[in-house]
């Protein structure tokens, strides 16, 4: 069984979403067509940059996925629930921003 049944992802053809591994996975789940270089409104990649942040400064990377699994789980614990509902809030201006913009770069 799949562990992706039941999902839709979306990706932007960003070098990673197109490595052939990745190809490989994304066969076999419902993709939402998406234009590349559109803009990220998404408030989980910000979620997942400051989670990138944190990896950052780890003194050195997790060398087995046990291990980088309980990374990520405890850099997402520790994600301020203020810091998600700013997100949350400040959406209308991100969408607002991007129509302005024409869906060019919005300082988001």
């Amino acid at each position: 069984m799949n562990s992706f049944q039941g999902g839709v992802f979306q990706q932007d053809n960003a070098r990673p979403h197109i490595a052939v591994v990745t190809q490989h996975v994304l066969r076999s789940v419902d993709m939402l067509p998406w234009p590349a270089r559109s803009p990220d409104l998404s408030p989980v990649e910000y979620v997942w940059d400051t989670i990138g942040g944190q990896f950052q400064r780890l003194p050195q990377p997790a060398l087995t996925v046990p291990v980088l699994t309980d990374q990520v789980q405890q850099a997402w614990n520790s994600i301020l629930q203020s810091d998600i509902r700013h997100l949350y809030d400040t959406m209308h201006a991100r969408l607002l921003a991007c129509i302005q913009n024409s869906s060019g770069y919005t300082g988001y």
